[in-house]
């Protein structure tokens, strides 16, 4: 049961705050959609638009990271890469793309480490196995790449390539 005064007031602030909020997704779909169509650029100046906003939406800063390392910009590739991850730890795609980044830089244990990651928060992640597959081959680890590259074709056969 509940009174008059229970129900939550919405005030001037929270509506704001609401419009801000919805303008702010507006913006991120935008930059995504216009990054999908392979207008690089313009999403770009996006991004680097609302990371300089105090951005804090995983997928701003993966995108980024994937644009930087697209440029060769391999370290703030990773540092963006690096804030996805702190800004959502279970996002399996920001773990993966990190090793891959990673393994650009030559530090493949570390890019080992996120690729398994990777596939920690989802077993079904073919790219992932696919990527710790090339990461272990690079390490020397010949057989186990064999054994997570097998399991990568297995989850999705047109990874076989």
């Amino acid at each position: 049961m509940s009174g008059f005064g229970d129900q939550k007031k919405i005030t001037n602030r929270t509506r704001k705050k609401i419009k801000i909020d919805s303008l702010k997704k507006k913006i991120i779909n935008q930059a995504i959609q216009l990054h999908l169509k392979g207008n690089i650029f313009e999403a770009i100046k996006i991004y680097q638009q609302i990371i300089n906003q105090g951005c804090d939406d995983h997928r701003v800063f993966l995108n980024y990271a994937v644009i930087l390392r697209s440029f060769g910009k391999l370290k703030e590739a990773e540092l963006a890469a690096r804030k996805a991850i702190e800004i959502n730890p279970d996002y399996a795609l920001a773990h993966s793309n990190l090793g891959t980044i990673l393994k650009d830089l030559g530090k493949s244990k570390e890019a080992e480490f996120f690729a398994r990651k990777a596939i920690e928060i989802n077993p079904d992640y073919a790219l992932a196995y696919s990527n710790l597959g090339t990461i272990l081959k690079d390490l020397g680890k010949l057989k186990e790449a064999e054994l997570v590259t097998r399991k990568a074709i297995k989850i999705n056969p047109e990874i076989a390539e």
